[in-house]
């Protein structure tokens, strides 16, 4: 049987409200400083069985989803904890704890030079969140190191428990803590989890240098790279920043007229994926910095930056997701304040192009593009699984990984992330920190990942619905003359594969994942009966015949509502209109009439608390655009250049 308990001393929290399944422990052992005294049954842990323990200011928050997600934890025999949303470095650690005046910084540099005698290595601290601590067995060997370094530097547990952990080789699971919280509770920025803080407490009041005291403290530790030990930090009660100036260590703007539309272009080109383009308009109030692996050819007047050395370690050398992070990270790149915009590296700029950008980031802090085709969770899957972008099983990973957070696949936002605008704030770091996670997993493509941060975090983006306004060629045939297609290939299929065979893979995979995404498509892809679908590639010119798709061969139309009774085509629907009102299909004038027959597509499918703007879209004929799509990057590929 789970005990679960909490520690309320000296009416810490005035009428606690806990569940009747917790214990409250209200008589501790007098250790002179109530909160020191407060700590000692949450790390000696009194109780032999397995065993939860809860914060005092969260047990208001607990419930029976809580209870049953604890004991799927404990089932699995592991100790477990969570990390903290800011996964903070050692030398951050430490700078918040003085800063905040939760500790005297004498005491921080005296534990700091006692843990350098031992074997701790500061590189590999991580960032827990002791809010709630999953123990399916009493470790007491990890205890006591827990509660011996406990008391060597303040009444904060963090240090002490990462250094336990580590210095024990404790076996543990961590589980990241907005992923566990939203399942019985609501963690964004400003939900309820999060807005229950109570209790601060000072004990040091003098002003400190934070700059010099890290830097002190990178002599004990030997983590002298600042850019990757050490980031600047906004103080969510005074907005000013708690670990120093940015600009002594990030890539920071040296320009100082606040009036001016300066803004920072920057891109990510690594293994030699993408050429600059000669042809490019550069506006000298714009700074131009790119990120690489070395694999680029310097030109123009770009700062050429190198990725930091810990993401080649998080992503294993993988050169497709090296690229990813300056584009999903800015908040670790650039200092707050600064206006970014990210354009993927092979695209030609223009004037029109970088004023709209200006513009854009006069008005809103945060904006991308919605893709015109407005796709579904599972077209997104499909696009990438069929064009050789990611395995069956990376694919199932990231979808199970989403279902575990409750992410709604119902409410996919298809995202264009060619082209990013933001401007770098302390708010944002949580949603590109749950970006940067979940493009880590299973696909390396970043359009479900960015969804999966937007719905998590809740952060408010500008969204602009037509990629044509921005000034940019993104689509035609030479947009992408500078892309050299360089990065390997995640899936299995080949030259010699076909798109019959590829359509049925695809068809395999979305049964799989139908009942955990609850997108009821399967009569959008189907094996075709005897005279059902014509072949639009067999078109014999000279005869004007379209031959039929053989019996038994399998085809994709999104557009097309497959019954027992037949075929409801969408795409046929339009065809009807556009021969009544003599328009063409696609353009401004049909949109609306459109998307009314999309919005009867999207009931088919389940998908009927969209947002109007998923509505309203253009209707195309996305199955031959599929196929275009698989024929281009598998069966009839652009081999890489040498």
């Amino acid at each position: 049987m789970t005990i679960y308990y909490t520690i309320n001393t000296n009416n810490y929290i005035e009428n606690l409200q806990a569940p009747d399944w917790v214990q409250v422990i209200t008589e501790v052992e007098d250790l002179g400083d109530p909160i020191r005294s407060s700590r000692k049954d949450k790390i000696l842990c009194p109780f032999e069985e397995p065993s939860v323990y809860i914060d005092a200011s969260k047990v208001h928050l607990l419930n029976d989803d809580f209870k049953k997600l604890s004991e799927e934890i404990i089932s699995k025999g592991v100790f477990t904890y969570m990390e903290h949303p800011h996964k903070h470095t050692y030398l951050e650690e430490c700078a918040e704890y003085v800063s905040r005046g939760w500790v005297d910084p004498d005491d921080i540099l005296k534990f700091t030079i006692e843990l350098a005698e031992t074997d701790f290595d500061f590189e590999k601290y991580f960032s827990p969140l002791c809010t709630i601590i999953w123990r399916p067995y009493n470790d007491k060997k990890f205890n006591e190191m827990w509660w011996e370094w406990y008391n060597k530097g303040g009444v904060r547990d963090q240090l002490s428990f990462s250094v336990a952990c580590q210095l024990t080789q404790q076996k543990f699971e961590t589980v990241y803590s907005r992923d566990i919280i939203n399942q019985f509770s609501d963690a964004s920025p400003n939900g309820e989890w999060w807005n229950n803080k109570c209790g601060d407490y000072t004990y040091h009041n003098e002003d400190v240098d934070i700059v010099e005291f890290v830097d002190l403290l990178t002599e004990v530790t030997g983590l002298f790279d600042w850019k990757e030990y050490f980031r600047t930090g906004i103080d969510r009660i005074s907005g000013q920043p708690f670990y120093g100036d940015a600009a002594s260590y990030s890539y920071a703007i040296e320009w100082h007229d606040p009036e001016k539309d300066q803004i920072v272009i920057y891109t990510s080109i690594t293994n030699w994926y993408d050429t600059i383009p000669d042809d490019m308009y550069y506006d000298s109030n714009v700074k131009y910095v790119c990120f690489t692996d070395g694999n680029v050819e310097k030109k123009g007047p770009w700062e050429f930056r190198d990725i930091p050395d810990f993401v080649y370690d998080e992503v294993g050398g993988d050169p497709r997701r090296l690229s990813a992070f300056a584009k999903i990270c800015p908040h670790k790149l650039f200092p707050n304040g600064t206006k970014t915009v990210w354009l993927d590296g092979c695209y030609v700029h223009t004037k029109e192009w970088v004023e709209r950008s200006k513009t854009i980031l006069k008005e809103v802090p945060l904006a991308h593009m919605l893709h015109p085709h407005r796709f579904t969770f599972h077209n997104e899957i499909m696009e990438g699984f069929g064009a050789n972008f990611n395995t069956r099983e990376e694919m199932l990973e990231l979808v199970n990984a989403l279902s575990k957070v409750d992410y709604d696949f119902k409410k996919y936002f298809s995202p264009v992330l060619t082209c990013i605008w933001r401007q770098v704030d302390s708010d944002m770091a949580e949603f590109h920190d749950i970006w940067w996670k979940y493009s880590k997993i299973g696909s390396n493509r970043d359009q479900i990942s960015f969804d999966c941060a937007r719905q998590l975090t809740n952060l408010t983006w500008s969204r602009i619905h037509n990629w044509e306004t921005i000034g940019l060629d993104l689509t035609s045939p030479t947009s992408k003359v500078a892309r050299n297609k360089r990065h390997p290939q995640a899936g299995h299929f080949t030259e010699k594969s076909t798109y019959n065979d590829i359509l049925k893979e695809c068809y395999d995979l979305l049964k799989e994942i139908r009942p955990i995404t609850g997108i009821q498509d399967e009569h959008q892809i189907w094996q075709v009966k005897w005279n059902e679908v014509r072949d639009v590639h067999s078109w014999d010119m000279d005869k004007d015949e379209i031959a039929f798709f053989p019996e038994g061969s399998w085809w994709y139309d999104p557009t097309t509502i497959k019954t027992t009774h037949g075929k409801y085509s969408i795409q046929d629907k339009i065809h009807i209109i556009k021969d009544l009102n003599g328009f063409q299909v696609g353009n401004s004038s049909s949109n609306k009439t459109n998307s009314f027959w999309v919005r009867r597509l999207k009931r088919s499918l389940g998908l009927i608390d969209l947002p109007q703007e998923l509505h309203d879209m253009h209707v195309w004929d996305w199955g031959q655009s599929f196929r275009e799509y698989v024929e281009k990057n598998v069966l009839k590929p652009n081999l890489p250049k040498t």
